[in-house]
């Protein structure tokens, strides 16, 4: 089992594997440019064992005291580990000792595991944003995949 031990920043040197893993784990990955927009104007963690070794990542953006969490990954051979829960303390505690008060995100409304973990951390329901992410779904007609829209529930918690 893989354990989580520490959140490091993350650099241009990590955009290769970021660009991986985020290719691995989700059918509509950010692109390159967008991993190089969040550098420039974030803060951005890359999720480490003991060893050093890279287990996911996180973007966030940050305006005045608000933190809101655009990308949280975790490497998908290293999911279902409590990768996601122990990173997601680590950086919650790291942003309140930095002054946040307001953490945001936005969230699949597919992504029952994900949304479960967030409310185990007090996260709150806001809303919901309609036709948010790209998704694919099965058309009964074609037999194929086709492109669709998913909502996003919008949540929230005090930090």
């Amino acid at each position: 089992m893989t354990v989580f031990s520490y959140l490091r920043a993350m650099h241009e040197g990590d955009l290769n594997w970021v660009l991986d893993v985020e290719q691995q784990a989700y059918d509509f990955p950010w692109s390159k440019k967008g991993f190089e927009n969040s550098l420039d104007q974030g803060l951005n963690y890359v999720f480490c064992d003991a060893e050093g070794n890279a287990l996911g990542y996180v973007c966030v953006l940050t305006v005045l005291d608000e933190a809101h969490i655009l990308n949280l990954c975790v490497a998908p051979k290293y999911q279902k580990q409590g990768v996601a829960r122990m990173a997601l303390n680590s950086l919650q505690s790291k942003l309140k000792e930095s002054g946040f008060t307001l953490l945001l995100l936005e969230v699949r409304v597919s992504n029952q595991p994900a949304i479960s973990l967030y409310e185990s951390f007090g996260f709150n329901r806001d809303g919901v944003r309609v036709n948010y992410y790209r998704c694919q779904e099965w058309d009964e007609v074609s037999g194929e995949l086709v492109e669709a829209k998913e909502d996003a529930v919008l949540m929230s918690r005090t930090l």
